[in-house]
């Protein structure tokens, strides 16, 4: 059984206790003393966190084939073995080939992470659609159609994942935060990126590689 606490208050140890140091951290310690099981259970609470935000959410339910089946899905709620949703992954590239990055606000899933903008489609809603609302509402910018492309899609275990590409020059003064969402931007290259994802402060983003071997071509 997996279950979640929120930590109101820490109290002293006594000396008995067999914890010798209790500690808050962003991302998890290398030194665990389960080390295989303990970044899965990690893993599967942050991604229950992120479906406990906008719970009012419809998605577009997909059938394997990634056909509409007229129904549609709360978020929040779990999905029927077979059913799949929409989900959309923007990276934002500059004239320079840097890459927007987001921080997440410490309430949500992964907390403190960098990642790209990304989230779930809504009912309606086609990968472009999606792509460019989700590009809006975390960071207030608005991008060109004609100027992105999706690189690549993923079918994963209850989604379908399109990783778009949008090569368009934005300041980082022009980036509005949404309360809840996000905290912090920055730009990034290539090696940097692949820095933060070795040092655990960027969202694991399993694509990464092809991603960037299918971008360079």
């Amino acid at each position: 059984m997996l279950f979640f606490a929120e930590v109101k208050a820490i109290a002293n140890l006594l000396p008995e206790m067999e914890i010798s140091e209790i500690i808050f951290s962003d991302t998890l310690p290398k030194e665990l003393t389960y080390p295989e099981i303990q970044p899965l259970l990690y893993e599967r609470v942050q991604g229950w966190l992120n479906l406990q935000c906008s719970s009012d959410e419809l998605w577009d339910v997909y059938d394997e084939n990634r056909k509409l089946t007229g129904r549609t899905h709360r978020r929040g709620e779990p999905m029927k073995k077979g059913d799949y949703h929409l989900v959309v992954h923007v990276w934002l590239q500059n004239s320079k080939g840097e890459y927007l990055l987001t921080k997440r606000t410490p309430n949500k899933g992964f907390p403190n992470m960098w990642e790209c903008t990304g989230g779930s489609a809504l009912v309606g809603d086609d990968s472009l659609t999606a792509a460019m609302r989700e590009v809006k509402e975390e960071t207030g910018l608005s991008v060109l159609p004609e100027s992105g492309k999706c690189v690549m899609s993923l079918k994963r275990e209850n989604n379908f994942c399109d990783i778009w590409l949008f090569r368009q020059d934005f300041d980082l003064k022009d980036v509005i935060y949404q309360p809840e969402e996000t905290c912090g931007s920055m730009y990034a290259d290539i090696g940097e990126i692949k820095r933060m994802l070795e040092n655990g402060t960027l969202l694991p983003f399993s694509y990464l590689e092809e991603f960037f071997e299918k971008v360079s071509i």
